[in-house]
């Protein structure tokens, strides 16, 4: 595999303090509650008829204007081939969150796979709560133990029916941010507790030029498939969340160009911890 070069834009944003505060300021058009009685994980034959008409707009329409208007490339690809035996019961992808039609990126990178992914509750309040429902969204509902014991189950039933799970463990999306921020550590508790690989993705950028620079002035994109990572059965499930959670975080600074002694490497994953870069 190609290895990507590391760019940095020099667009200003102003970045959070913390690395998993939200930058993203979402309308609110209703109030949902998001409580035990809620439908996390929708099923019946018309939830499948629509994961079908899904499939047919992300190719129709979605893939090709994330493509065009941000200058997709998706790498490697190739994994989900090699790996087709391992991936055969379902797998949990990872990737930096760093602009609105990321999620659209990893599902052209892994398609024909289409998966759940838990998001931040916000998102399904706005105004485009109907396609991030549509797409897999499953919101993750704070401040109610027994809605949270609901949402877990939801989360548990998606990885016993072997379908793929997408998490971005960064916690929050900061537009077109070029390193890669800490990891929570609970997404990689799931791999563990349910045996499932970790394919971890990086999104980086890389400057816009020719035709490009006839629409918008934010960098071009770049979507890298990473090897997999295998949960260490020899080890308890602490051990091996905290080795897999070491290793994703690795391997996607390496897949967006960031290496030991680079000057943005990281290996302090405490959010409390994290300086900015930018």
């Amino acid at each position: 595999m190609k290895e990507l070069e590391y760019y940095r834009h020099e667009l200003h944003f102003d970045y959070p303090e913390r690395s998993d505060e939200h930058m993203l300021k979402v309308k609110h058009l209703r109030d949902t509650h998001f409580d035990e009685n809620y439908k996390y994980l929708p099923k019946g034959f018309w939830h499948k008829i629509k994961r079908g008409i899904l499939w047919l707009a992300l190719n129709l329409i979605a893939f090709p204007i994330c493509t065009f208007r941000h200058g997709v490339k998706i790498h490697n690809r190739k994994i989900l081939k090699k790996y087709k035996k391992e991936f055969k019961k379902g797998a949990i992808t990872v990737a930096n969150h760093v602009f609105t039609w990321d999620y659209v990126c990893v599902l052209k990178a892994i398609r024909p796979h289409l998966q759940y992914h838990p998001g931040w509750k916000t998102n399904f309040e706005g105004p485009n709560a109907g396609f991030i429902r549509f797409v897999g969204g499953i919101p993750i509902p704070t401040d109610n133990m027994r809605a949270m014991a609901k949402f877990q189950k939801a989360i548990g039933e998606v990885l016993e029916n072997n379908h793929w799970l997408h998490f971005f463990p960064e916690g929050s999306m900061w537009y077109y941010y070029p390193d890669v921020r800490p990891f929570k550590k609970a997404v990689f508790k799931y791999a563990v507790r349910y045996d499932k690989p970790v394919i971890p993705i990086g999104i980086s950028f890389r400057e816009r030029k020719g035709i490009y620079k006839l629409w918008g002035k934010t960098p071009l994109v770049d979507v890298t498939v990473g090897e997999p990572l295998f949960p260490d059965k020899t080890l308890s499930i602490p051990e091996a969340t905290d080795k897999l959670h070491r290793e994703a975080y690795h391997v996607v600074q390496g897949l967006v160009g960031i290496h030991p002694g680079d000057p943005t490497y990281n290996t302090d994953q405490n959010i409390d911890n994290y300086k900015k870069t930018m």
